[in-house]
């Protein structure tokens, strides 16, 4: 089964005898491409035009963020043409009752998911559970999912013993936040991946408005598995008491994961994603990180007239 690579050392990937290196201050280690599904570089990572070339050969994404997390910017080959998908795309997203109807489905699909993990903690989210996703437009249905995050977070805070917990961001104010913060950019690349192995356009979103900052598609995937990636490994970091004060670091009112807190979260985040449950439809197990790839598809499916998108639903 192929899963992420999260490199987390300053250095470089080259092409050495018809395979990919990873060469870093004092580290040189082959990478496995064939056990690969992207490339997310954590740390300063500069690639040679062989790694450039044999990566794409392999059609292999590469996601670069800065130091502290925040997603930069993807190396992926996508020369293949698809405008016929990409016009249908804009065309749910130009037209206000198409695009209402995937904006709701997404929403819904982000509550069964955190409904889904919090009754795995033992928690009954009545307050949770009946919020109606209803609204004449998309704006209406994000302040639904906004209604949504904060009574998850509140419910997350109890579950880990912070009562009382609250979302910062830019810059994360606590240790909680600072894993949150990290692993929603991950999950960010996971989803650009995702989009773009679908053949979408990852700029044009439904949920999220179109902007020039960020890809807006990317955003409305990772929503819907984020409470079953970054929430569910966070809450499992926490219950097994495996958090250090060395995993954090402090500047002024912000903390940060140092980089073994980084590489402890991504290891936990890798189990995360890697963990398989079994899927009738398709008759064998799927991985986590497979599920945001089938979701994509289904969106994929939906644009193009083929099937009906429904919001995801975990069935195990």
């Amino acid at each position: 089964m192929k899963k992420p690579l999260f490199i987390t050392q300053h250095g470089r990937l080259e092409k050495e005898k018809g395979a990919l290196v990873f060469i870093g201050q004092l580290v040189k280690r082959p990478v496995p491409l064939a056990q690969v599904s992207e490339i997310h570089c954590l740390a300063r990572v500069s690639l040679t035009s062989g790694a450039i070339e044999l990566l794409s050969e392999r059609r292999i994404p590469v996601h670069f963020y800065t130091t502290r997390g925040d997603y930069r910017g993807s190396l992926i080959n996508d020369a293949s043409p698809r405008g016929k998908l990409h016009l249908a795309q804009a065309e749910h997203h130009l037209n206000p009752e198409k695009r209402l109807f995937l904006a709701k489905a997404i929403v819904e699909g982000i509550q069964n998911v955190m409904a889904f993990v919090l009754a795995g903690w033992g928690i009954n989210a009545v307050k949770l559970n009946s919020i109606k996703i209803e609204g004449g437009t998309v704006d209406e249905i994000m302040g639904k999912e906004a209604e949504l995050w904060s009574n998850f977070y509140r419910y997350f805070g109890e579950a880990i013993g912070l009562d009382g917990f609250r979302r910062t961001r830019r810059p994360p104010e606590d240790e909680v936040n600072a894993l949150i913060s990290y692993a929603n950019a991950v999950t960010y690349g996971l989803a650009f991946s995702s989009a773009i192995k679908a053949g979408l356009d990852p700029a044009i979103g439904y949920l999220h408005a179109v902007n020039d900052r960020r890809h807006s598609l990317p955003l409305d995937l990772a929503d819907i598995f984020k409470p079953l990636y970054v929430f569910t490994t966070i809450h499992r970091l926490y219950t097994e008491g495996k958090l250090r004060k060395g995993h954090f670091s402090r500047k002024g009112k912000a903390v940060y994961l140092s980089r073994e807190g980084k590489r402890l979260l991504l290891s936990e985040l890798t189990a995360t994603l890697m963990t398989t449950v079994y899927y009738k439809r398709l008759k064998r197990n799927v991985s986590y990180r497979s599920m945001l790839d089938m979701e994509a598809r289904k969106l994929r499916k939906h644009v193009l007239g083929e099937e009906t998108y429904r919001p995801f639903r975990p069935w195990w």
